[in-house]
C-alpha cells in the first residue's frame, strides 16, 4: 500500500503542513491556518481525514484546527498533553500577540507518554514526546517510510526557540538526543518550517546539536 506526502506552506510564518495518505484515508499534520486548497484536495481524492495532529500548540500550527474540524468532524484532534492548555489560551498559543485571539477546539485524543501509537490503515504510527520548544511538543514517526516529522523541535541546521512560553533549552536538547538516538540515521526529518533534511546530515551540521556533543 502506496503512503503519499503532499507538503503545503501555509500562513505568515510559512509553517510545513502535511497530509499523509493512501488514496482512502488520510492524516493532516500541523493545519497552521484554514486552508481551502487542503480541503478542497482531501474532498477531490475522497480521503478520509481520520486525524488532525499539532505537534505542539502555537498558533502557527493549530489555526486551521476549528475549520478543519468544521469541515471534517469525523477526523480526530491529537496534540501532546502537556500543550492541551495552550490550544485554549491565546497568550500561550501567541494568537493574541501575533493575531487576533484565537482558542481552538479541544483534542479528541492526547499523547501522555512516548511509544503510544496512532492506528492508521496502512501501519501504526508512534510518538516521541519531545519537550523544549513547548512543553508538549512531539514528533511522530512513520516506521515504514521512515519518515519524521519533528514539528519545532529540530529543524535543518537548527533547532526550535526556546525563549518562548514554557521553553527550555535543557529539554530540547534532551529530546534532540532522544531522536538522534532512537531513530536510524537514514530517517528522513520533515519539520515544522524550513527544508527537509535527514538525521546522519543533522548529526554532521546542525549546530545546536554539535555545540551539545561538545559540552558532554
Amino acid at each position: 500500500m502506496t503512503v503519499q506526502l503532499e507538503h503545503f506552506i501555509l500562513g505568515e510564518f510559512a509553517t510545513n503542513c502535511y497530509l499523509v495518505h493512501n488514496d482512502s484515508d488520510a492524516v493532516l499534520i500541523d493545519p497552521a491556518v484554514p486552508s481551502r486548497e487542503i480541503k478542497e484536495e482531501i474532498e477531490s481524492r475522497n480521503l478520509k481525514l481520520r486525524y488532525i495532529i499539532n505537534t505542539h500548540g502555537h498558533i502557527d500550527h493549530i489555526g486551521g484546527n476549528a475549520f478543519f474540524k468544521e469541515h471534517f468532524p469525523q477526523a480526530r484532534l491529537v496534540i501532546g498533553e502537556r500543550d492541551l492548555v495552550y490550544l485554549i489560551n491565546p497568550d500561550l498559543n501567541l494568537s493574541r500577540d501575533f493575531f487576533s485571539p484565537f482558542v481552538s477546539p479541544l483534542p479528541d485524543w492526547v499523547v501522555r507518554e512516548n511509544n503510544l501509537f496512532l492506528d492508521t490503515p496502512w501501519e501504526r504510527v508512534s510518538f516521541l514526546l519531545a519537550p523544549g520548544h513547548t512543553p508538549g511538543s512531539v514528533c511522530l514517526f512513520f516506521p515504514g517510510e521512515n519518515w519524521l516529522f519533528s514539528g519545532d523541535t529540530l529543524f535543518a541546521g537548527s533547532v526550535g526557540r526556546v525563549d518562548l512560553p514554557g521553553g527550555s533549552f535543557r529539554d530540547l536538547l534532551a529530546s534532540l538526543e532522544e531522536i538522534f538516538n532512537r531513530f536510524p540515521d537514514t530517517t528522513a526529518v520533515f519539520p515544522g518550517h524550513g527544508p527537509f533534511t535527514d538525521l546522519a546530515r543533522e548529526k554532521k551540521e546542525n549546530f545546536y546539536y554539535l555545540q551539545y556533543l561538545a559540552q558532554d
